[in-house]
């Protein structure tokens, strides 16, 4: 276990801009940068690695027989990236954490289950860690050791979402705002206006699509990326900002998030679209500053619902998750435990697994040289029951061995 290594740098040491700073990066690879993790490999003494990178943490998850301490982690950064300079090295240095042995085996199991994540109980790192050893694994880069750590973290991030409830309750506006939605109960026929066309929208988009919404209409200060956007809907629809004065549709619903810092849904807009003012009119507004109009607000029957009243939902949601925590790293530790038995057990193998070849090897040589004259003068039935016997035997032999090894290394009965 003492060769297990892990080094990550992740929103808990430094701005998540800075992140950049960390990746590996080989320009004659835009999509992944093997040579220069092989580089590091043979570099730094490493038998294999994995390389994670998100938005959130660049992680290297490594076996080797060397220490990581500050001279090993100058050594690492100058082969992460050969431009540092000493400087930057010793300021990078500063910023990650080094975990070895059951530590590091602990950490992955953490993150995997995202109880080290900025967003607890989210279930995306998982998958992210899924398709970097995937990854790793097609270009040879890791071997058995991270295979059987990968394995146990996708085991034990099952376990933990199955017995705890760190994935309820949403935490992203997006999701919540949805569910104010469909709590109110907004039929998929209402005339929807989408105003903006940037990423919160399309996150939203993805879950109104699903839930069946068509009647939409998608102004953007981008007309391209106004239509871009509608396309994703059956009688979608997609116009400039400027356009949205001109329609004379009267609409249900409203799903605002711009970055104008102005407002952007006016009462002039209202005018035109024959909204009475007695009509409930829903408006979501994802938008910080908000895109909606207070003097609207004041003048209309409006079920408004904003980016701050969904901010304190998603507090009080990931409060809930955090409270999980304590149960999840319970699971955590007895699992650790029973993984140390798996290792032990998967190093036995690998320690005796040259016993069979040898005991089949050694039954051929006696059948065939040292007794070949004595077989040659027993009948038919006497050599079946002659190698019937040796098979038999030549089990025993690998077994025996065996379930001795474990029994005395492994405490097995």
């Amino acid at each position: 276990m003492y060769r297990y290594k892990v080094v990550t740098i992740s929103h808990k040491t430094t701005h998540l801009h800075s992140l950049k700073d960390y990746l590996v990066v080989d320009a004659a690879e835009q999509d992944y940068p093997v040579q220069a993790l092989q580089r590091i490999k043979e570099q730094l003494g490493i038998a294999e690695l994995l390389y994670l990178n998100t938005c959130n943490r660049v992680t290297f998850f490594f076996t080797s027989e060397q220490p990581v301490d500050h001279s090993y982690l100058s050594h690492f950064f100058k082969q992460v990236n050969p431009a540092f300079t000493d400087e930057l090295i010793e300021k990078h240095a500063s910023k990650v954490l080094v975990f070895e042995g059951d530590l590091a085996i602990r950490h992955l199991f953490s993150v995997a289950a995202s109880l080290d994540s900025l967003v607890v109980g989210e279930r995306e790192i998982l998958g992210q860690l899924k398709q970097a050893y995937q990854t790793a694994r097609a270009y040879r880069l890791c071997g058995d050791s991270i295979r059987l750590a990968m394995e146990n973290c996708i085991v034990f991030a099952k376990k933990i979402y199955s017995e705890t409830r760190i994935g309820e309750k949403p935490v992203s506006v997006v999701s919540l705002a949805f569910r104010e939605l469909l709590s109110r109960g907004i039929s998929p026929d209402a005339k929807l206006f989408i105003v903006g066309a940037g990423q919160t929208n399309h996150l939203m988009a993805n879950l109104l699509v699903k839930y069946g919404f068509r009647n939409v209409k998608v102004f953007n200060r981008t007309l391209v990326k106004a239509i871009e956007l509608a396309e994703r809907f059956p009688n979608g629809q997609g116009f400039t900002l400027e356009e949205m004065r001109t329609v004379k549709e009267t609409p249900n619903l409203i799903l605002t998030c711009t970055g104008s810092g102005e407002s952007v849904i006016l009462p002039q807009h209202f005018e035109g679209w024959h909204v009475d003012q007695k009509t409930p009119f829903t408006i979501v507004d994802l938008a910080v500053p908000a895109d909606t109009d207070a003097e609207i607000l004041e003048q209309y029957t409006i079920d408004y619902i904003d980016v701050a009243a969904l901010q304190k939902m998603a507090e009080q949601n990931m409060e809930f998750r955090r409270k999980e925590l304590v149960n999840a790293y319970v699971i955590l530790d007895d699992f650790l435990e029973d993984y140390k038995a798996r290792f032990k057990e998967r190093q036995l193998e690998i320690a005796l697994r040259e016993i069979p070849e040898q005991v089949k090897a050694l039954k051929q040589y006696a059948m065939e040289e040292v007794f070949s004259k004595e077989l040659a003068s027993l009948d038919d039935d006497a050599r079946q029951l002659l190698s019937k016997v040796i098979d038999f035997m030549e089990k025993k032999y690998i077994s025996i061995p065996m379930k001795t090894a474990k029994k005395t290394l492994l405490g097995d009965e």
